[in-house]
């Protein structure tokens, strides 16, 4: 008897500690599937906040961002609906919503929400913008401050939510909403990484409208930069009218070596912006022979020594009456040196090498060219071969040598002509 009393308190105590180590397995279980719920939440949260940083560096507008902000959060399938509601300062402080993605099925056209202290202003939304601070509701279908958007969000499987306020400052812009399907969905792990993701989003929003500002700027600025260039180019032209009617040898010569300084500055490879201002110069460089006697301009024959110094204070007289002018270019330095060469021999300074302006020395390439093989009052054409060889055999000497090279290629290798 008292071996089998023995037997049965073995199997008892066997049986009780086989009861605690199943006790003990449970629980072991149940933290285990508790850490890897919460470690699901995590990664998900994780995953969320870097997709919609690469959202962010890629983001071109403020409406796209958003969109996409709420596409990549339900990218993770145990989100169900995100999206995004603007304060408004209206009468009734509206939260507008800008941005949705997920399961919605126009949910968003009932939910009527709005950020003032009333019934509807109560939800996590509202109380969100209200207060700055996350709003979490853990159990829509028990949730009290849900009660007016709880059969739209039950019908469609919403369980839980979170609202985050999106922060520029002291300034709320609005709220990032996320529903879940499962109750109790946002531990204080996700709370921190989705409020992580809400302060991007609103550093998003506001670098994106600076952009935008700044774009906006720009625009009206090339727009009146556009008008400021129309208004000058007129004024050039209305010079060179009037010095054509003067002097229509003189007008025709400036527009053919304007467009010939500006090929060769092309085939130099200088940006367009510089060869407009190579183009004013050029349409410009001799406007200052509206102070040269028509007489002299316009005489048959041999020029003498005197009326050679009155032609040669052109540059000088051109550079005085364009200097009130502020041309986005140094059109009155180039003017003004268009006749200087680089061993010093040229007028009215005297310059010599790099102390003249590249433009300057394209200029007087084509000047010379243009001037030598066109016809003249005082002298037939000299053609243009011995224009061409005059620049050839001072190349370096006289003339910039890349302007030579640049201008002996258009016309001996690409066909161009004067016109």
């Amino acid at each position: 008897m008292n071996e089998i009393n023995r037997t049965r308190e073995q199997l008892e105590n066997e049986n009780a500690a086989l009861s605690r180590r199943v006790c003990e397995l449970e629980r072991e279980k149940s933290l285990h599937e508790q850490t890897q719920k919460e470690l699901l939440r995590v990664t998900r949260a994780l995953k969320a906040l870097s997709i919609c940083n690469r959202t962010l560096m890629r983001a071109e507008n403020v409406s796209g961002f958003l969109k996409q902000i709420c596409c990549d959060i339900i990218s993770q399938r145990e989100y169900r609906l995100a999206w995004i509601g603007f304060a408004e300062h209206d009468e009734q402080k509206t939260v507008r919503p800008v941005a949705q993605c997920g399961y919605e099925e126009g949910y968003l056209d009932t939910v009527n929400i709005t950020w003032a202290d009333t019934e509807r202003g109560q939800g996590p939304t509202g109380t969100a913008i209200r207060t700055g601070k996350p709003v979490i509701a853990k159990d829509i279908p028990t949730n009290q401050t849900f009660a007016p958007w709880r059969a739209e969000a039950v019908k469609r499987g919403y369980a839980s939510s979170i609202a985050l306020p999106l922060i520029s400052g002291k300034r709320i812009l609005g709220s990032l909403n996320i529903y879940a399907a499962e109750p109790d969905a946002f531990d204080a792990d996700e709370v921190n990484l989705l409020t992580e993701l809400g302060n991007n989003v609103t550093y998003g929003i506001g670098a994106l409208e600076m952009r935008a500002k700044r774009e906006q700027a720009e625009a009206g600025l090339k727009e009146s930069l556009g008008k400021l260039k129309k208004a000058l180019n007129g004024t050039i032209y209305a010079l060179t009218e009037i010095l054509q009617r003067r002097d229509p040898y003189t007008a025709g010569h400036q527009e053919r070596v304007a467009e010939l300084a500006c090929a060769i500055a092309r085939e130099m490879g200088l940006s367009e912006d510089r060869i407009e201002g190579i183009r004013m110069a050029g349409l410009l460089h001799d406007i200052g022979k509206i102070h040269v006697p028509y007489e002299i301009l316009a005489r048959p024959g041999r020029i003498s020594d005197l009326e050679t110094d009155i032609i040669e204070t052109h540059a000088r007289v051109g550079y005085e009456i364009l200097k009130t002018i502020e041309f986005p270019w140094p059109v009155l330095d180039t003017i003004l040196q268009h006749q200087e060469r680089l061993d010093g021999s040229g007028y009215p300074a005297g310059l010599s090498g790099d102390r003249i302006l590249l433009e300057a020395r394209i200029l007087a390439v084509a000047d010379v060219v243009e001037a030598m093989s066109s016809h003249r009052p005082y002298r037939p054409t000299l053609g243009m071969d011995m224009a061409l060889k005059e620049i050839s055999d001072y190349r370096d000497i006289r003339y910039d040598a890349d302007a030579v090279d640049a201008c002996l290629r258009l016309f001996n290798e690409k066909g161009y002509r004067i016109i």
